[in-house]
């Protein structure tokens, strides 16, 4: 796209910058609104989650040979405070994708794989997932999800629905179509599956549980 990385670095300052400048001294405001809009969802979510957080990982269909010994908790902590904790929408995203790197970077340490990164040079999950390379086990876009899932559930964000319209709505256009986009609409689409689980059904469902 013609951007270099001396560019992007200055457009990130800048866009860091307006938020502290125009989002934070909105930000009660725009909060009372999200968290009075999303308050049915989002306490819904609550429930689910906490519930979900005493699941193991074959419960969010991962993979035997995927699951993580650490439970990945590594990624867990970067949602947490990365996303859950930080004030500026510029901060949440880069923790999205943080946390999302760090999902691949686990897996190379805990399964002795070796990694590489495409070029996000795409749109298709295909191209734009981190790419494990091994004879037999990698980890594929479909692999990611359930294990990002979990980690979202493990990981006791407040008020995710509320967060995910934000996010949206404050996401520099620019990054929409490239990795920063990519792994916040993994993280809607994490959010979005908690909240169509039915915990019943699935409970019912999976024979992890009996």
């Amino acid at each position: 796209n013609g951007i270099t990385y001396r560019d992007q670095l200055f457009r990130d300052a800048v866009r860091e910058q307006v938020e502290l400048e125009v989002y934070v001294p909105l930000r009660s405001i725009i909060s009372r609104q999200l968290v009075h809009g999303w308050r049915n969802d989002d306490r819904e979510m609550q429930f689910k989650m906490e519930v979900l957080r005493h699941r193991p990982q074959s419960y969010f269909k991962i993979r035997p040979n995927h699951q993580s010994p650490s439970e990945w908790r590594s990624v867990s902590k970067i949602l947490h405070e990365g996303v859950g904790r930080s004030t500026l929408p510029c901060a949440k995203l880069r923790a999205i994708v943080d946390a999302s790197k760090e999902v691949a970077r686990l897996y190379t340490e805990e399964h002795n794989q070796s990694i590489s990164y495409n070029v996000f040079a795409g749109l298709s999950p295909s191209n734009l997932a981190p790419n494990i390379e091994t004879q037999s086990d990698a980890l594929s876009a479909d692999d990611f999800l359930p294990i990002f899932i979990f980690c979202v559930v493990k990981s006791q964000i407040e008020r995710p629905c509320a967060l995910c319209v934000l996010l949206r709505t404050l996401c520099d256009p620019s990054k929409r179509i490239g990795e920063t986009g990519y792994y916040l609409a993994s993280f809607e689409a994490a959010i979005a599956h908690i909240r169509e689980l039915d915990l019943a059904d699935a409970e019912a469902n999976n024979p992890t549980l009996i």
